[in-house]
């Protein structure tokens, strides 16, 4: 089945009036996708392309790249953890000539280019500094991940504050045409159940879900930023072994 739409062209199946399953769509500007679909967005495992041969191939969540992927540049080829379209977490950039850069990625960023080795230099080889080791490490839990709420100001503008409320609020009904008219989640919040469904769509049965189970996720780095990308690394724990043809890094969470 096709759907035609300013020069775009859907070829897949359909549910609910919306795009639901697996489906090939393009662009006038001859940017393709081919992969899972789930209420109109790009949403589980598909690949995209761009006119200049690149593209990514992995995890979207509504229609951004988030978890494990691949991107495949000109000169350059990027496996790693993605979060809101953009590299978040650990990664390895490999180069033409095999030269590689490994550690933990913020955007374009490299943030960590190190690796624990076994034997190596340890802070209980020096007596002196122990007493940094004496703290209670804090622990990461993704029970809190993402939590709805308000702004600060939000409560200034009645307008908004009630039109965001209608939106978190799961006792309040949606108009069914919701999910039709506006499928771009970027300027409207979704209700916890909808990320729920989206959730459960997404990951299945392949992790967890999102509460403490009890496994010590220490945090080495309480710097927030790293927080972030521990939580995010924790999400994909089962996805984030990163191997290529001269190495394999691991962040050692399985």
């Amino acid at each position: 089945m096709q759907e035609w739409q300013d020069g775009c062209v859907y070829q897949g199946e359909f549910g609910l009036d919306m795009k639901l399953g697996y489906g090939e769509f393009s662009w006038p500007t001859g940017e393709s996708y081919h992969g899972q679909f789930y209420r109109d967005h790009r949403h589980g495992l598909g690949t995209y392309m761009w006119p200049d041969g690149s593209s990514f191939t992995g995890t979207f969540y509504l229609s951004a790249r988030e978890g494990y992927g691949t991107m495949y540049l000109k000169e350059r080829l990027f496996q790693g953890l993605y979060k809101a379209d953009e590299r978040f977490g650990p990664g390895v950039e490999t180069y033409r000539d095999g030269s590689q850069d490994v550690g933990l990625w913020f955007h374009n960023h490299l943030l960590k280019l190190c690796v624990e080795i076994p034997d190596s230099l340890s802070i209980h080889s020096y007596p002196e500094f122990l007493g940094f080791l004496t703290h209670t490490p804090a622990t990461v839990t993704l029970a809190d991940e993402e939590k709805m709420g308000w702004g600060l100001e939000e409560g200034q503008d009645p307008f908004f504050y009630d039109y965001k409320r209608f939106l978190l609020n799961d006792d309040l009904t949606l108009p069914p045409e919701i999910y039709i008219y506006s499928t771009d989640n970027s300027h409207l919040p979704m209700t916890s159940s909808f990320r729920k469904d989206l959730d459960a769509r997404l990951f299945l049965n392949d992790i967890p879900p999102f509460v403490d189970d009890g496994e010590p996720w220490f945090i080495r780095n309480e710097t927030p930023l790293m927080v972030r990308i521990q939580k995010q690394a924790y999400k994909f724990r089962f996805t984030v072994t990163l191997t290529s043809s001269t190495s394999c890094w691991t962040t050692g969470l399985t």
